[in-house]
């Protein structure tokens, strides 16, 4: 099926939108008819199939109450997926993407249980030193099978030194995967395991295409940018920039999605998807600033829905440079900071302090703990007793000779994170640090910072759902997430015994440790954990934001035939 164009046909003109003086586009605003063009342009050379989004012959027919399947939803995405390729990807679009054509042997529900999926059961061992998984018959959107030698090599590659995936480090605790036949793959760990569950999950390659690859060229893969699906949709195109276009999977062996057509549509520019979901020419925009998405509620024309996540806003120091090496000093510039104002101003109160890279809807985040006050008196003491001062009364600090500057490198189109970026360098400033700011467009941000090419990053993650922070702080995880060098060998000590305990109870004094510690010796300042809000249009049925994702049930949802707006040519 050729996949070349899609005009939208928008059914009325009634209930267009008169933008003049509504809403708070903050200080980089654009007046909204150019707004409104940045988002057609970036919208409108979608593409579609031949044929339309009518009900194909087993639907039911036409309803308004009950689901049909047909249809195109448009969601927005920030920015341009790296690689969607699990071995290597790097950027969150690019999860986001993948996990829309990836099934695992399982998933999590909404309760943060494992439940199964490709594998039907499994067995964990006695002794907690091994998991034996038992597959469905499962097959990859190719036609191939999937089975446990799949399985069982990809794992082998994700801990292969030479492919050096950046999730690597979270299978540390994997010593093997073996397939006893083509249905039934065992892990052995290196010692019992209290998740072995978590402890085993990775994504899963097609052997067949991968397998006789040369694994140093990886970066280079085909399959980097075409990957075979195991789930219900599939990637039929990607328009480097512009848009990536998911299908039903035709070959997926459970219960079809009742969307024909999944569209991601690229604006980096928070106005721009903000705008485009407006107009109606996007259906889902996640992380909404709070004042559209008020104002959006308003027209009654959207859902928005709030979600308590597991995100955390954070500036992270890079170690090498030795500004940032001693534990008062970084202290210091933690209370410098006012995280009552950024949750205030940036997130209109949708969100709260942070204090660990554990965020509060994890099993063990520590309760207790409270995040640093803002209290510029003391950050000026402790950065006394550091060394630093103003010799020469320029009202910026010195230590041997050295001016107390930096840089802070953060997102372009990210209204918190540029809004936050400059709370930052006014707290700083009050507290005699000089920084300059620096607003990159992603890609070429994160590469700065995976290349150790920054003083300060101002950066937005996801944490794990296994309340495992290892990938950001452990000190030999430079190869995944901690792209600081931040090394603290109580850290290291306290991450080996919490994953080496096998029941929760015993583990979770020792993860509240871990995040004390963490809180001391500041490897990152916490910033916010903030909500995430959604918009989602009226026309689209059955979206369902979790913890998990703003796209969980994305097969479950549906758009009645009258609602539909999409059409080729």
């Amino acid at each position: 099926m050729n996949f070349d164009g899609v005009n939208r046909l928008h059914e009325q003109k009634a209930t267009a939108v008169n933008l003049t003086g509504q809403g708070n586009f903050g200080d980089r605003a654009r007046p909204a008819g150019i707004l409104i063009l940045l988002a057609m342009l970036s919208i409108g050379l979608l593409s579609g199939c031949g044929q339309d989004d009518t009900p194909p012959p087993t639907a039911e027919g036409p309803s308004s109450t009950q689901p049909v399947a047909g249809g195109t939803a448009v969601i927005a995405l920030s920015g341009e997926p790296d690689a969607l390729n699990p071995l290597v990807f790097s950027t969150a679009t690019a999860g986001v993407v993948f996990s829309e054509i990836h099934d695992g042997l399982t998933y999590m529900d909404d309760d943060l249980n494992y439940v199964p999926r490709i594998a039907k059961g499994w067995e964990v061992g006695g002794d907690g030193l091994s998991i034996t998984y038992f597959l469905n018959h499962w097959v990859w959107s190719d036609g191939e099978p999937l089975t446990a030698y799949d399985v069982a090599s990809s794992l082998e590659m994700f801990l292969d030194p030479v492919v050096a995936s950046p999730r690597r480090g979270r299978l540390r605790e994997v010593k093997s995967a073996t397939a006893l036949d083509s249905l039934t793959v065992r892990y052995d760990f290196k010692r019992p395991q209290s998740e072995p569950l978590a402890r085993s999950w990775h994504h899963i390659l097609p052997q067949h295409l991968v397998g006789q690859l040369d694994r140093a060229q990886v970066a280079s893969w085909p399959i980097n940018s075409q990957p075979l699906a195991s789930g219900e949709f599939q990637l039929e195109r990607w328009e480097r920039n512009r848009s990536l276009t998911l299908v039903r999977n035709p070959h997926f062996p459970g219960t079809a999605p009742w969307l024909k057509r999944v569209v991601f549509s690229i604006l980096p520019e928070s106005n721009t998807r903000m705008v485009a979901l407006e107009t109606g020419d996007v259906d889902v925009v996640d992380s909404l600033d709070p004042d559209a998405a008020q104002r959006l509620a308003a027209t009654g024309r959207f859902t928005i829905t709030s979600v308590g996540g597991r995100r955390f806003y954070y500036l992270g120091w890079n170690f090498r440079n030795p500004i940032f090496a001693d534990r008062t000093t970084r202290e210091a510039l933690s209370l410098a900071i006012d995280r009552e104002l950024m949750v205030a101003t940036l997130l209109k109160g949708y969100g709260k302090p942070a204090t660990t890279p554990i965020a509060p809807v994890l099993w063990n985040h520590n309760k207790n703990l409270v995040a640093p006050p803002h209290d510029p008196a003391k950050s000026r003491r402790l950065l006394a007793e550091a060394g630093w001062r103003d010799e020469d009364g320029d009202g910026v600090l010195e230590r041997n000779g050295r001016e107390f500057s930096f840089e802070i490198i953060t997102k372009q189109g990210d209204p918190v994170r540029e809004n936050g970026a400059v709370i930052l360098r006014a707290n700083l400033a009050e507290v005699g640090v000089k920084v300059n700011l620096r607003v990159m467009e992603h890609t070429a941000g994160l590469a700065q910072v995976q290349a150790g090419r920054y003083d300060a990053f101002l950066g937005l993650l996801n944490a794990n759902l296994f309340g495992n922070p290892a990938g950001y702080v452990q000190s030999d995880a430079t190869d995944q997430f901690n792209h600081g060098h931040y090394s603290n060998a109580t850290v290291d000590s306290l991450l080996e015994v919490a994953t080496g305990l096998r029941e929760r109870d015993e583990a979770l004094p020792v993860w509240w440790r871990l995040q004390e510690e963490l809180m001391k010796d500041q490897p990152a300042a916490y910033l916010m954990y903030p909500d995430n809000l959604v918009g989602v249009s009226k026309r689209l049925q059955n979206v369902k934001p979790s913890l998990l994702s703003t796209f969980n049930n994305l097969a479950e949802w549906w758009i009645a035939p009258e609602d539909r707006i999409y059409r080729t040519n």
